[in-house]
């Protein structure tokens, strides 16, 4: 049996490189172990990570050893590879002395046995916090000088590229559709022109999961669908952009929707240094956004861009409950666009929906205070049917207030001068002596958009009018009753700011007017 003079020394080493390219391109970390191994170390502790994170694996399991006195010595090549900043050296350093563990730096011929030793390991140490400040900042003013000469980000989200250091869109060619393969595809088998395949490009794949949103009006329901026609199973990957994988979570998906560069713009300081290579989302009035820096490649126009958030809104605030199934004719049910509008005028909460099953079958839905029965006295719920009825009622009778107030006026009121451009045009058109197709199309086309003008309740042209506009328009029971589900969530939640109930009855309904 050894004496304790006698004992074995253990010595284990520390590598660490940055990135695992740096592990495997340059043999990085492969040269350290080998180093470190001739310098007598038995056991290796190795880390692919940032010098300036602290909470790295391997070196939280070597000083957890240190701590057990488990080891004798303690070998590394650089005095860096164990720390970037000095209050972490320090740390490291007082755990060695505390243990009466030596640390052995090869390249530095440092030994923490001697007094210099300490001194020039604390020299050393510092140098390494200064060179990491001194890259932070010349990565401040890289990205400054980015913004200013207006580059493109160094990511880029799915269906762009960038070309000098600008946004484009993706035009390479990415997958088949099994539905869209040419009847002769087996003879097709060894050509190498795949564009003979029909094969489907990134831009084209990344606009159609647009308008795959825009008719789900869902972004679970949308990648639903996405996943089924583009053949996608679950993997595992940290986003989209030039790592060239075609996937989503559902919130990656939104993040993806809203990125500005599909509108054509670009945007900076979107995320936040947190230090020790930590970083968190920026609150998006905080971006620094440059515009049209790219707008001939541009995925969604600026009325797609406002659609796409009205949706997203609408959704957070509704949660699941309004979607109907996928295969349905409208994309949410019926009331939905009540949700978030409805408040008890006892208390002021907000109300929360259910729903009960009819005697004679089928179900009704109706909101209840969250509060009834606790401290609240509105215990009767209202339903869903009565509240449209008082809404509609409301919309209708401010509708007549505001044609009375017009007839009032001392200003008279004409047409407007859109319409009036209108039916100068068709006049013009009508003009026109002959046949011909195209013109008699051009002339159907100029009438519809007469009739959109008239009555804009029969297009989307009516998200584009005013809140006043719109309930003026509304002058009758008919046109609000035969609003589908979908039009009412484009519509009330545009002109509706507030609905209070009482014990079954609807108290107020407040427009946003």
């Amino acid at each position: 049996m050894l004496s304790k003079l006698d004992k074995i020394k253990i010595i284990v080493g520390y590598a660490r490189v940055s990135s695992r390219e740096q592990a495997v391109d340059s043999h990085a970390l492969e040269q350290q172990i080998a180093r470190l191994k001739a310098a007598g170390a038995t056991e290796i502790f190795q880390d692919i990570q940032s010098g300036s994170k602290d909470n790295r694996p391997a070196l939280k399991e070597l000083m957890k050893s240190i701590g057990e006195a488990k080891i004798d010595e303690v070998v590394i090549t650089r005095i860096d590879r164990i720390a970037r900043s000095l209050p972490k050296l320090r740390e490291c350093v007082g755990n060695f002395v505390n243990a009466s563990i030596n640390l052995r730096v090869l390249d530095q011929e440092i030994d923490l046995t001697t007094s210099q030793g300490k001194l020039m390991l604390n020299l050393l140490g510092s140098l390494a916090e200064w060179e990491t400040d001194l890259l932070s900042e010349r990565v401040r003013h890289g990205k400054k000088y980015r913004r200013d000469q207006k580059a493109a980000s160094e990511s880029y989200p799915w269906g762009y590229k960038t070309v000098k250091e600008r946004y484009q869109l993706n035009e390479a060619p990415f997958l088949c559709l099994i539905s869209n393969r040419p009847s002769n595809f087996r003879e097709l088998y060894h050509e190498t022109d795949i564009t003979k395949l029909n094969v489907l490009t990134v831009k084209e794949i990344a606009r159609d999961c647009i308008d795959i949103f825009l008719d789900a009006k869902g972004a679970t329901r949308a990648l639903k669908v996405i996943f089924q026609k583009y053949g996608l199973a679950k993997i595992n990957h940290k986003r989209n952009g030039s790592d060239g994988k075609f996937h989503w979570t559902v919130t990656g998906f939104i993040w993806w929707l809203s990125n500005p560069v599909l509108c054509g713009h670009t945007a900076y300081m979107q995320r936040i240094n947190l230090g020790k290579g930590k970083r968190k989302k920026n609150q998006r009035e905080n971006w620094e956004f440059i515009y049209n820096t790219h707008p001939e490649h541009r995925l969604i126009t600026d009325e797609e861009y406002l659609e796409i958030q009205r949706i997203l809104k609408f959704n957070n605030k509704k949660g699941p409950i309004a979607n109907p199934e996928i295969d349905g004719t409208n994309s949410y049910r019926e009331y939905a666009y009540q949700s978030g509008l409805v408040f008890c005028a006892e208390c002021g909460s907000k109300c929360i929906t259910k729903s009960a099953k009819r005697r004679e079958g089928g179900m009704y839905y109706y909101f209840a205070c969250r509060y009834a029965g606790m401290g609240c006295k509105n215990l009767i719920s209202t339903r869903k049917q009565n509240i449209e009825d008082a809404l509609i009622q409301t919309l209708v009778q401010r509708s007549q207030t505001l044609a009375n107030e017009l007839e009032q006026s001392p200003i008279p009121q004409g047409k407007s001068e859109k319409l009036k451009e209108l039916e100068s045009r068709l006049d013009a058109l009508n003009s026109i002596p002959g046949f011909d197709p195209d013109l008699e199309n051009l002339k159907t086309k100029v009438r519809q958009q007469i009739e959109e003008e008239i009555n804009p309740f029969i297009s989307d042209s009516i998200l584009n009018k005013s809140t006043e506009e719109i309930i003026r328009a509304g002058n009758n029971l008919a046109i609000w009753h035969t609003l589908s589900p979908d039009d009412k969530v484009k519509i009330f939640q545009q002109i509706v700011q507030r609905i209070t109930v009482q014990n079954k009855e609807v108290n107020e309904v407040i427009l946003k007017i």
